[in-house]
Formats: C-alpha cells, structure tokens, sequence
C-alpha cells in the first residue's frame, strides 16, 4: 500500500548533510525544488534550456530523500539516452562492455554528482548500488519502486521509449523527466530540429491535467551560465521559439 502524505512527512529525520548545499539562484529553481518535493508528485516533466540548472537541482534533491532517513526511497537511477550529437544511437557500435559504452553519454552526470556529493561519496553510493546508471533498452518488463528515477535529455527518446519508462513507475517511485527540447539531436529534418516528433513532446501534452503529474518550464531568463550564453541562445530562440 502507497504511504499516505502524512506518513512520509512525519518520520523523516533532518536533511542530510550534503557537500555542497543547493541555493537557488532563479525564482524557477525555487520552484523546481518545491515541485519534486511535493509528495503528491509522482511524476514531473522539466523543459528547460542549457544552463538552467535542472539537472543539479532534480539530483540534488533526489540525493537529499535518498539520504534522508525515513523516505521510501532507496536509490537513484539516472538514465541518458545513448545519442551522439547531431546523429543516431550508435551504442551496439562502441567498443567495450555495456558500462564502459554508457560511460561517455554520462560524464556531465558524473561531474554533476562529485559536485553535489563530493568524489569519495559519490563513488561510494554508486559502488553499494544506491546511484546506478540506467539504460533504456532493457528497462521493459523492470518495476521501478522505492527509487527517483531521472531521465535527461529526454528530447532524445522516442515517444515508445517515454512509454516503456513511465509504464515502469511502481510504488514509491518518483520520476523526473527534463530535457531541452531546442536541443533534439534524434529527430531532424533536412538540417532542423523536429522537436515535435520527440516523445518528450509527445508527453508534455499528453500528460497535461493527468493527476501526480506536474510540468515545469524554465526560459531563458533562468540561464545561470555566462551571460554571452544568453544572448547566444536569444539568437536561436527568436527563430525556432518553442511554444509549451
């Protein structure tokens, strides 16, 4: 049986120490943070362009319940899709075993959570299997439960791959789904972004006013990063804008 609002809010124990503490530095980080916290949340789609922040932030928190004593949940299992920039999966073509090919599409994770956790504890929750590296093709058939699952990119997964993933959601499962749909390097039509044919786009209004779901947009206003990013990304914008 799924726990009730008020059992997980009243035997939780204090927020964990963390070695680098988030402070939002955006009204919409703020919100972001809010949203996944919110246990009637079970599921929450984040739009959002380069350097907005989203993935720290659904990390960060994620990591914070995992190491919270007394929430339901055990682990965390980030997923990238396998898909180079600008081109196809092309995962069955890299050498090496499966770890060392998913290694490569997960580096910015991996800088993301030495950041939040320190190195030493990062390889440790990873080593004792509470942060695992998910893969998409093998997830059919897996019951998700007790875990956040954090899907990125998610504008480079088909809408059958989005499918398979949400349909895994079991008790106790908090899921984040958040990409850059600008940013579609799966889906192109003679040099231009078909965003509307990613099945995050597909989800985003699929999912709309559907109950334990909730969306989050972010704009360019959120971009964090140096502030020639920005005006970079004005350039784009004003030719392809995205409408949500």
């Amino acid at each position: 049986m799924a726990r009730s609002k008020k059992e997980y809010k009243t035997p939780i124990g204090a927020i964990p120490k963390i070695v680098n503490n988030f402070k939002p530095k955006t009204d919409n980080q703020r919100l972001f943070h809010l949203k996944i916290g919110d246990f009637n949340n079970q599921l929450i789609l984040c739009h959002g362009i380069a350097g907005t922040g989203k993935t720290y932030v659904s990390i960060y928190k994620a990591l914070q319940d995992i190491l919270r004593r007394g929430t339901p949940y055990d682990k965390l299992i980030i997923i990238n899709p396998t898909v180079d920039v600008g081109n196809e999966d092309k995962l069955g073509f890299l050498p090496g075993e499966l770890q060392s090919k998913i290694q490569q599409y997960n580096e910015s994770t991996f800088t993301i959570l030495d950041k939040i956790i320190g190195k030493a504890k990062a390889s440790k929750m990873i080593h004792d299997g509470k942060i695992e590296i998910g893969v998409l093709n093998f997830l059919r058939g897996v019951n998700l439960e007790n875990c956040y699952v954090i899907l990125d990119e998610a504008q480079n997964v088909s809408p059958m791959q989005i499918k398979t993933l949400m349909t895994r959601i079991s008790e106790n499962c908090k899921m984040i789904i958040q990409g850059d749909m600008s940013q579609c390097d799966k889906y192109k039509m003679n040099g231009i972004t078909a965003y509307e044919k990613s099945g995050f786009y597909d989800a985003w209004f699929r999912l709309k006013g559907v109950d334990g779901v909730d969306h989050l947009a972010f704009d360019r206003e959120d971009c964090i990063r140096h502030p020639l990013v920005k005006r970079i990304l004005k350039t784009y914008e004003d030719e392809h804008e995205i409408k949500l």
